[in-house]
Order: structure tokens, then C-alpha cells, then sequence
């Protein structure tokens, strides 16, 4: 922590002695050529600190560690599937405005609200530019240096207030997550009222997200960003078992794929988008689910670089626009992953049973991952940590025989 000290006033030897002196130093020095001024750095950083939990969540983000079928059912559960479906209606008029105007689909951008922040729920409450600090100064990325000085471009401006400027350990922030480079460049005032506000207005947060989606990577209005197909055997020779397989260079038009065999899973005849390019997309491989992923898809991926994201917001996509189930095939697994009500369910055994866990939120955070390790090793299950079926009905079966015993009935 810097407490009252500038930059300007730190010592060579003092800011080589100290990594994040040293980086602050660093990032003063350019910040007149970034539109910042030394006056406003100083101000804006002199409390700035390196974050541990933004560089340890780095190594555990769930769209990189977790399984296919343990990330998609969390993301894509049937609450977030009733939320989504209410609040589309509540919204009704701002969505049909946004769709009109940027070409996307309504269903679309609530979903990424749905899957960001669970619709604004849990929005995280991290200062950013102690977050974007942390990213720099740690990973040295240009693209993480260029939001500190975005930040600070917000910060000093007014743009965005600091008790707002707080969010996950990404770096974004607001209802539908916006780092403040794709602030600065892409965010719109949805409602009219002359101010763009991604905290506090929803209208500012879907029109922001859909303008997003239609000029980083032109969207396709009413085309899927994924449909998941069936695929006759020689389209998937080469295909290993749980691999993800993604064939970019086999680029053909929907109706091209429809004479090699392919089919829509729920058995109706794909979109009749003649110009539609698309390619096949195997998340878990051969004998998990298959789709055909449309440049829609890359615009998903340009809102957050992660087929798990991608895949999880096309699929609550549909199901908000009326689809009745996300998938036809399951996933290739037979310990298949838990919704956000099963993942509560279980953390309330775990908690039961004496696990230091914290809350039971129907998130499956470190702690949660450890307290599922040790029952694990206690039932003589294998002990990967995962918030599964298998080990909540083991769970549950050991407290059915408890209630039974303590009634004095052995059961069947």
C-alpha cells in the first residue's frame, strides 16, 4: 500500500525494492500519453494495493478448470431459465427497442445477464482499479495496462463513481460485466437520459451489450449462435472421446451440412438461412453433444473469450426464446454436474456435517471443493472434488440411514 506517498516522491532504490512501486512508477511515467494526468494518477493510486484473490482465482477460473458438465448446468439451470423469461417480459418494450436498433436478439443479451451476474445479483464487489492494477502489474499484459488507464480515465472524469466501480476479479463491472476499455468504446445510454450507466440501468446495460455484440463481431439477426445436431459417422471420424473439438477449417452453408447428413437434434429441419456459414463443434467430444456453431457464436466469444461461456449463453438463449430442454444428448459422463439448487443442497450436508464452507450459495468455491474431497476420501468415492450427482446422493443416502437408525427403523 502506497498511504499518502506519490509516485514522484519515491526513491529509485525504494520502488526497485518493491515490485508495485516499481510498476506504478512505470505506469506514471506513460499516463500523460494515455490522457491521464499525473496530478489525477497520483490521486486515484495512492491507495492502490495488489490483490491475492484476483491472482489466485487467475489459476482457478471455472470457464477453464470445470468440466463441461459441471460449468453448463450451473450456467443454464431452470431458475435462470424462469428469471430470464420474467424479466424479458418485464422489459419487453427497452428489449424490443434494443433489438430494433442493433439487430440482436432479445433473448441474446439476456442471457449474458443471465450468465454474468444472475441478472444482476451477484455483480462481485472488488475495486476495480486495484483489480486492474493487480493484472498489470502481475501478468503485464498491454491490454490489462490500457484498462488501468481506462480506469482511471473513468475514475477522474466522473464517468462512473468508485462506490460503482467494483466488480469481479476479471476487471469488469456493471449488469452485463464491461471492462472499461469496452466501456470507453462500446457502452451506450439506453434509456435517454443522456448518461451511460451499466450499474443502475438496464436499458443502459442490454443496449451496451447488444451495440457490443454488433460491432466487435457483426451479428446475425435470428440466427443461432449454436444448434445442436446429430451427425452421421463419418463427420465425426477423428473425434476423440472427451476431447473438445472445434473444425474451424470445415466452413460450409447450413444447407450444405444438411445434404452431408447433419440434423437438428429435436428433429426439425435446420434454419432456412441459405447464406449461413457454419462449422461442427464437439465441446465433450465424441459421444457428448454436437452443434453447429454460426460466426454468432464468435461474436459470444468476443464478449468473453470461453466456449464454455459461449456455448452456455447460446443454450439459455434458447431456452429463455421458449426452448423446452437445453440439451438432447448428455453429456458423456456418469456423475453428471449439479444446478445451483443441487450445489445448495449438497453445501447444506456438507455444512451438517461439521465443513467450514461458509455460506451454501449454490456456488462451488475452494472450500466447498475441499469439504466434497474429504467426504470423498471418508465414503471411499474417488476424490476429485467435484459437485456431482454421485456425491450427493451418497450423501443423502447416509443421512436417510441416520434418520432411520435414530427412529429405531433399519429400513429395507
Amino acid at each position: 500500500m502506497l498511504g499518502l506517498l506519490t509516485v514522484a516522491a519515491l526513491a529509485p532504490q525504494a520502488a526497485a525494492a518493491d515490485p508495485l512501486r516499481a510498476c506504478l512508477a512505470e505506469l506514471r511515467a506513460q499516463a500523460p500519453r494515455h490522457r491521464v494526468s499525473a496530478e489525477d494518477f497520483d490521486r486515484l493510486t495512492a491507495n492502490v494495493r495488489i490483490l491475492e484473490r484476483v491472482i489466485a482465482s487467475r489459476a482457478s477460473q471455472a470457464e477453464v478448470v470445470d468440466l463441461w458438465w459441471d460449468y453448463v448446468p450451473r450456467a443454464v439451470d431452470e431458475r435462470r431459465v424462469r428469471e430470464g423469461r420474467a424479466l424479458a417480459a418485464r422489459w419487453a418494450e427497452a428489449m424490443a427497442d434494443i433489438e430494433a436498433r442493433y439487430g440482436v436478439d432479445r433473448a441474446v443479451f439476456t442471457a449474458i445477464w443471465g450468465v454474468e451476474t444472475n441478472y444482476g445479483a451477484t455483480r462481485g464487489s472488488l475495486p476495480l482499479l486495484d483489480v486492474w492494477v493487480t493484472r498489470a502489474c502481475t501478468e503485464g499484459r498491454p491490454l490489462w495496462r490500457a484498462n488501468v488507464y481506462a480506469s482511471l480515465r473513468l475514475l477522474a472524469g466522473g464517468t462512473v463513481s468508485p462506490d460503482d466501480f467494483v466488480g469481479s476479479w476479471g476487471g469488469a463491472f456493471g449488469l452485463t460485466q464491461f471492462i472499461p476499455t469496452s466501456f470507453e468504446e462500446l457502452a451506450v445510454d439506453g434509456d435517454g437520459d443522456g448518461r451511460v450507466d451499466l450499474v443502475g440501468s438496464v436499458p443502459d446495460a442490454l443496449a451496451s451489450t447488444a451495440n457490443h455484440l454488433a460491432r466487435r463481431t457483426r451479428w446475425v439477426p435470428g440466427l443461432p449462435a449454436a444448434i445442436e445436431v446429430r451427425v452421421p459417422a463419418a463427420l465425426t471420424r477423428g473425434v476423440r472421446p472427451l476431447a473438445e473439438t472445434w473444425r474451424r477449417d470445415d466452413v460450409r452453408t447450413l444447407p450444405q451440412w444438411a445434404r452431408a447428413g447433419v440434423a437438428a437434434a429435436d428433429g426439425a429441419p435446420l434454419p432456412e438461412r441459405g447464406d449461413a456459414r457454419a462449422t461442427l463443434f464437439f465441446p465433450a467430444g465424441a459421444g457428448g453433444p454436437a452443434f453447429l456453431v454460426t460466426p454468432n457464436f464468435d461474436a459470444l466469444l468476443a464478449y468473453n473469450a470461453a466456449t464454455k461461456y459461449a456455448l452456455s449463453v447460446a443454450l439459455l438463449a434458447q431456452r429463455i426464446a421458449g426452448a423446452e430442454r437445453t440439451l438432447a444428448q448428455p453429456w458423456p459422463t456418469d456423475d453428471p454436474g449439479l444446478d445451483r439448487d443441487g450445489i445448495r443442497r449438497l453445501q447444506e450436508l456438507l455444512l451438517a456435517r461439521g465443513h467450514d464452507i461458509g455460506a451454501a450459495d449454490g456456488i462451488p468455491g475452494a472450500r466447498t471443493r475441499e469439504a466434497v474431497r474429504a467426504e470423498q476420501r471418508r465414503l471411499g468415492i474417488p476424490e476429485d472434488g467435484r459437485t456431482g450427482e454421485r456425491i450427493l446422493r451418497a450423501l443423502d443416502a447416509a443421512d436417510d440411514r441416520k434418520a432411520r437408525e435414530a427412529r429405531g427403523d433399519p429400513g429395507s
